[in-house]
């Protein structure tokens, strides 16, 4: 138990120092690594904090070596008196009043009998308990929201039946060498295009907000986000965090995480654009930023 705690709190310290620096190392004027380095190196970092476990196996304990000796010769004890033979009867943890002066030990002498001491409270129990119930009641909240929001495509979702934006899906999906795809979804309530899912991923378009040229782009780099798996990231990410959600850090590492995919996901991106684009595909991620915000307002 106390093993586990050490190793937990090592693993932390340890990745709250990884994180310090990957986010320090974002702020250079001229970083020498980009975003795309950045997630790979976070995704090492979440993958030694994900199973807080020793890298090394505990050496085992030997128990001692045991010597027999032959036993010594017993020596002939004199006689006790019969008061203390009577005494040395009784069992330890038992106290009894001293007979008086002269009188020897009789039925009715009280014999006064000790409760058992209270066993004292682990303090490592204490924090192992602690440590598991924050986990799991992240873990619940991070499931529970997971199935409301399927609840809610299952209802509110459907095929996109527009023959133009399913032409551009094919195409795109094509030039990513992308052999297995997301469905594509139209979804009532959505204010951008999101890929969602891990295990069975859709790719989510509002209903008649994204046409012509922005359509294009916002395929481009949800379909992009797909090819690299960013989402097996992000939810390792959210993993870690329940893991060590009693460290501040692990909470901002998961937000570092979220900014990096999504500015490696723009270099890939414009590496697939000529240089005439590059300015209407970035006034596109302008444009899905700002309806975000308008929504959380």
């Amino acid at each position: 138990m106390n093993q586990t705690l050490l190793t937990l709190g090592a693993l932390t310290l340890g990745g709250s120092a990884a994180a310090a620096l990957l986010a320090l190392a974002a702020r250079l004027p001229k970083p020498r690594y980009g975003a795309k380095w950045r997630c790979r190196a976070w995704l090492l970092l979440c993958l030694r904090l994900a199973l807080p476990l020793p890298l090394l196996p505990q050496a085992e304990e030997h128990a001692p070596i045991q010597v027999d000796l032959p036993n010594p010769p017993a020596a002939v004890q004199p006689a006790a008196p019969a008061a203390s033979a009577s005494a040395e009867a009784f069992a330890p943890g038992f106290q009894t009043d001293p007979a008086p002066p002269g009188q020897p030990w009789g039925p009715n002498h009280k014999i006064t009998v000790e409760p058992p001491g209270k066993k004292p409270i682990d303090p490592a129990a204490v924090l192992l308990g602690l440590w598991l119930a924050g986990a799991a009641a992240m873990l619940a909240w991070s499931g529970w929201a997971h199935l409301r929001f399927l609840s809610y495509l299952l209802r509110w979702s459907a095929p996109v039946t527009d023959g133009a934006a399913v032409a551009t899906f094919n195409q795109l999906g094509d030039q990513l060498g992308l052999d297995r795809r997301p469905r594509l979804l139209v979804c009532q309530g959505l204010k951008v295009p999101t890929l969602a899912g891990l295990f069975h991923p859709a790719l989510l378009l509002p209903q008649g907000d994204t046409t012509g040229e922005e359509l294009g782009f916002s395929l481009l780099h949800e379909l992009t986000h797909y090819r690299r798996r960013d989402i097996w990231l992000k939810t390792l990410a959210l993993w870690v965090n329940a893991l060590h959600w009693f460290n501040p850090l692990m909470w901002y590492m998961v937000r570092l995480v979220e900014r990096d995919t999504e500015l490696a996901c723009d270099e890939d991106a414009l590496r697939r654009l000529s240089p005439d684009a590059y300015a209407a595909y970035g006034q596109t991620i302008l444009n899905a930023v700002a309806r975000l915000q308008q929504k959380a307002d």
